[in-house]
């Protein structure tokens, strides 16, 4: 069997180009697409992401943006409060849970991993660093499903 036609599920980089209008098939059709209009990509994505957004606290959308589009242009924001939702269930200090969360992020969205600062102990650093992945991921994941839903409803 080929692997061109593979029952896999889509990697999230195919599902978000699909919502930009690109098509998901994995074999070049000379550069063809299923977009209509002129939109760029990125509004497109940015848009359909904006059906996903469940109020004003939600980070899904943004880190699902960034993780497209390899952009730290929400990063703050989603860093503060990635920090106060694993506040309230974590051991550690703030300051030691805003690293893990900005070494989750580098490692997502750059693939770039980050050594684990000297003061704080494996454990409570893998434990960390793991919950804030978790976080992320799902967070992006969840907008990408809701997005799917409500873009291709609205349009």
């Amino acid at each position: 069997m080929s692997l061109l036609y593979s029952t896999e599920r889509p990697e999230f980089l195919e599902r978000v180009a699909s919502l930009a209008g690109r098509t998901a098939y994995r074999v070049p059709e000379g550069a063809r697409g299923t977009k209509q209009d002129q939109l760029p990509d990125a509004h497109a994505i940015a848009a359909a992401l904006g059906f996903a957004r469940r109020g004003h606290l939600d980070i899904g959308p943004d880190v699902a943006f960034c993780w497209a589009l390899q952009s730290d242009c929400y990063k703050e924001r989603v860093i503060e409060r990635v920090v106060g939702a694993l506040g309230a269930a974590s051991h550690s200090t703030s300051e030691e849970l805003a690293l893990a969360v900005a070494a989750a992020w580098d490692s997502m969205i750059w693939s770039r991993p980050t050594k684990r600062p000297a003061r704080i102990p494996q454990k409570a650093w893998d434990v960390a660093l793991l919950c804030a992945i978790g976080v992320l991921q799902n967070s992006a994941w969840d907008a990408l499903a809701a997005a799917e839903r409500r873009y291709t409803r609205a349009a």
